[in-house]
């Protein structure tokens, strides 16, 4: 027995060794024994952090070792701060088990995150599919799909931004809120969903160890959520080493010092402020390695927030970001587009409508009711009212140049889909609008409002008969796209509910009428320019004071909603035929406006007739343009004369 109690010692050691919690590991570290890419050129490869080095400052900060609470990343798109949130989620999984909740903004982003990225990542993983408990599992405690269950009595929970009841489920220790710039302002009344989030982490206010984090692209300037976080943080920028002067304090910005052709190849460069010697395209990605985070706004109390953009991005070229400018131009929409998407800044919007009597005075001299040559697409707008129906029928470009062909208010009552106004409106649907070259053109399509305005069954019943009509309803928000993903609505016909009867199409009117007051404020050759530049408006005599008037009345106004700032449209007068260009921008879009590529323009000039002296002739023809509208409805709608209308599967 004299031997036991020397024993006890190593016996002490071997429980020790088996019950002591882990050695510290950081997530950076983690990651490359355990995580596989879920995606991407190197996908089912363990990760290698070296090759992306700008995600392992922020991924450590949300490790349980380190003091951080909060952060915030503001970033371009493909910036891999995904892969970031992935691998801090299945690190706390493995090394630090407590309640989490991963946030995602709309129901598609949250199935696609789950399916393409981290239930992927889970299954590549030994070590995760040991710890994740799976699906199949006939235990209550068993995951289910959005929510990832785990010893000891834990879970990952995979959260909608747009849910009151997910938003409210639980206690959790970490919150990683993914793109909040798409967050509603304020969900179903209840307040701001990330101070609903913010709720759900009080019990670990007092012991300091819960964790939020904050990624998104930016949206607005001045209204975008991740911009408002990035500045009230330290304003980390990946800094560099200048490969000519050994300068330390590099960071790569939009600029002059950015430097590119305008036409291809680009040969995009940067001259650096610190000695002015040229940095090749080639040289990006070695000069990107030698980089760091560094805080341009330190000062006490402030949190670590980041930017991040393709500029530095070790997987866009610098030849990509010139094409991608260059392709913008001067649209409005496609130019915030590459702020927020490539740039990863917010986008200052310019909302002040001209003034009326401008517009009045540029008037030209073509004839109303008559499609130009250049209008090869020929699409309305109609606002329901009680009274009447507000329309116009508006033709475009391919650079997005309009003109304005018809505007009218069809008088009448509104309260059957087949009198009054509506009969109105049915006949010009069916218009034949003589063109330029002595053809007739039908309206490709048409889009009308069956918003809030108490007339949406008989918009509907109007459309369920008509394949070149849309139902449409506007969206407000800034992160709205032209044309959205279409739903189907009930439709009372008679006293008759008609289950799943017609087709919705929600549109995104802000970006929408930002693009038309942007359009409406460029000067063309009736002001002394030597061209009409890309999306510029015309106007024939026929439109009036009122008509401007209503086109103009609306402006951004700054505004404080719930303590948070945000720009909004706010009306001046009646509107209607504002609502009516820009239903008639949103079918433009469905159509393919800012899509189609210069073949299948030409394709749709020779389908409209325009004459072959007048389309390029060295340009291929793709496939012959598909007829139509609604894809059921496909080959019911009889153009004029032979004369197709675009397919939006272009």
């Amino acid at each position: 027995m004299t031997g036991f109690p020397r024993a006890l010692p190593v016996i002490a050691g071997l429980f020790a060794g088996i019950f002591a919690p882990p050695a510290p590991m950081p997530p950076s570290a983690w990651a490359g024994q355990h995580f596989f890419l879920p995606d991407g050129e190197r996908k089912a490869q363990l990760i290698d952090l070296a090759r992306t080095p700008h995600l392992i400052e922020p991924m450590d900060a949300l490790g349980p070792d380190a003091p951080d609470n909060e952060l915030a990343v503001m970033k371009s798109a493909q910036s891999a701060f995904t892969t970031c949130l992935q691998i801090v989620a299945l690190h706390s999984i493995d090394r630090d088990p407590c309640d989490m909740m991963i946030v995602q903004p709309t129901d598609s982003a949250l199935t696609d995150f789950n399916s393409q990225k981290l239930g992927r990542a889970i299954e590549l993983s030994p070590l995760m599919r040991r710890k994740v408990k799976p699906q199949t599992s006939r235990s209550g405690q068993s995951s289910t799909t959005y929510e990832k269950k785990f010893d000891p009595d834990c879970s990952l929970i995979l959260s909608l931004a747009t849910s009151t009841a997910d938003l409210r489920s639980k206690t959790i220790k970490k919150a990683l809120c993914d793109e909040i710039d798409e967050y509603p302002d304020d969900l179903n009344d209840q307040g701001d969903p990330l101070d609903m989030i913010r709720a759900r982490q009080i019990s670990f206010l007092r012991s300091g160890t819960w964790k939020r984090a904050y990624f998104s692209t930016p949206t607005i300037k001045g209204t975008s959520k991740i911009e408002q976080k990035y500045e009230a943080g330290d304003k980390r920028r990946w800094t560099m080493t200048c490969p000519h002067c050994g300068d330390d304090d590099l960071r790569f910005e939009w600029g002059e010092s950015f430097k590119f052709d305008r036409e291809p190849p680009f040969a995009a460069h940067y001259i650096p402020p610190c000695c002015g010697t040229v940095i090749e395209g080639w040289q990006k990605f070695a000069v990107y390695e030698t980089g760091r985070w560094m805080p341009t706004a330190p000062g006490p109390g402030k949190f670590k927030s980041y930017h991040f953009d393709a500029l530095s991005s070790p997987f866009v070229p610098w030849d990509e970001i010139a094409k991608e400018y260059v392709q913008a131009g001067d649209n409005p929409t496609k130019l915030k587009t590459f702020w927020n998407l490539t740039l990863g800044l917010p986008f200052e919007l310019k909302g002040d409508a001209p003034d009326y009597e401008r517009l009045l005075e540029r008037r030209e001299d073509y004839i109303a009711g008559v499609v130009p040559a250049r209008g090869l697409l020929l699409v309305a707008g109609a606002d329901v009212q009680h009274s009447g129906i507000w329309v116009e029928a508006v033709a475009f470009a391919d650079n997005g140049e309009s003109w304005s062909i018809h505007h009218e208010f069809f008088e009448g009552e509104t309260t059957d889909h087949k009198a009054g106004a509506f009969a109105k409106l049915a006949t010009f649907y069916e218009r034949q609008f003589p063109d330029a070259f002595g053809g007739h053109r039908i309206l490709d399509c048409m889009g009308i409002d069956a918003g809030d305005g108490g007339r949406s069954n008989q918009v509907y019943a109007f459309c369920r008969s008509r394949p070149r009509a849309y139902a449409i309803k506007g969206v407000s928000g800034w992160t709205a796209p032209a044309i959205g993903t279409p739903v189907q609505v009930d439709v009372k016909l008679s006293g008759k509910k008609v289950k799943k009867g017609a087709t919705l199409w929600p549109v995104g009117t802000w970006s929408l009428k930002a693009t038309f007051y942007t359009n409406l404020q460029k000067d063309g050759r009736k002001a002394g320019a030597e061209v009409d530049p890309d999306g510029y408006c015309h106007h024939h005599q026929g439109c009036d004071e009122r008509y401007f008037k209503q086109q103009t009345a609306e402006y951004l106004k700054t505004t404080t909603v719930r303590g948070r700032t945000t720009k909004i449209w706010q009306e001046t007068g009646p509107n209607h035929l504002l609502d009516c260009r820009i239903y008639a921008m949103a079918m433009a879009e469905y159509l393919g406006l800012s899509r189609l590529s210069p073949e299948q323009w030409a394709v749709l000039a020779r389908e409209r007739g325009v004459p072959p002296v007048l389309v390029e002739p060295d340009l291929f023809a793709p496939e012959p343009v598909k007829i139509a509208a609604k894809p059921a409805l496909v080959g019911r709608a009889k153009p004029a004369r032979g004369r197709r209308v675009l397919s939006r599967g272009i």
